[in-house]
């Protein structure tokens, strides 16, 4: 159940306000020595996503949660720099394909600064367009927007 509603007084609408992830399941908290995930605003509303350590089984569920809530932070632009990670399984190639899905479908432009094993990985399976996406339209931007 909800904790809170948050009510928007210029558009009439409310959504639920949650205190643990919408999974139902806390964070998952692990030591910075396996992985810590810096971020850096930009004053054109860009946000860069530093990632060191490694992306695996231990890890993967961390890195999740902070990739997708700096999606729902709704930068113009977000550039995950992957390349001080030591190591990628393929559960971390798993969350940057839907990674980028979900950036596509909320409009966000993004890009991928890939280590140079992460890079060779994304090359032989066909995934290098996962390096980046171009900014949405204006018309693709305006069709988002409308309700329905």
């Amino acid at each position: 159940m909800n904790d809170c509603v948050f009510h928007d007084a210029e558009t009439g609408q409310s959504r639920p306000v949650f205190s643990v992830p919408r999974r139902g399941r806390p964070t998952a908290q692990v030591p910075a020595h396996l992985l810590a995930v810096s971020q850096s605003w930009q004053t054109d509303r860009s946000l860069s996503l530093t990632a060191t350590g490694r992306l695996d089984l231990n890890t993967i569920l961390s890195f999740r949660d902070t990739i997708f809530s700096a999606l729902g932070e709704r930068p113009l632009h977000l550039t995950l720099d992957l390349r001080p990670l030591d190591f990628v399984e393929p559960a971390g190639v798993a969350t940057l394909v839907t990674f980028a899905r979900v950036a596509q479908m909320v409009g966000v432009a993004w890009n991928i600064e890939p280590s140079p094993d992460l890079k060779v990985t994304l090359e032989e399976t066909g995934l290098t367009r996962l390096m980046n996406a171009p900014p949405p339209t204006s018309v693709e931007l305006a069709q988002r927007l409308m309700i329905p």
